[in-house]
């Protein structure tokens, strides 16, 4: 099963909302620095 990129990174941020549940709201630019979709200098 093919997945594309944006299903890739999908289930990556889901993935990620799931890990910090219950911490309030998440920004997400904060998600996307922990995925590695995001690089930040």
């Amino acid at each position: 099963m093919k997945i594309s990129t944006k299903g890739r990174y999908g289930v990556s941020a889901m993935y990620d909302l799931a890990l910090h549940q219950g911490q309030g709201p998440i920004a997400l630019k904060s998600v996307a620095v922990r995925q590695g979709i995001l690089n930040i200098i």
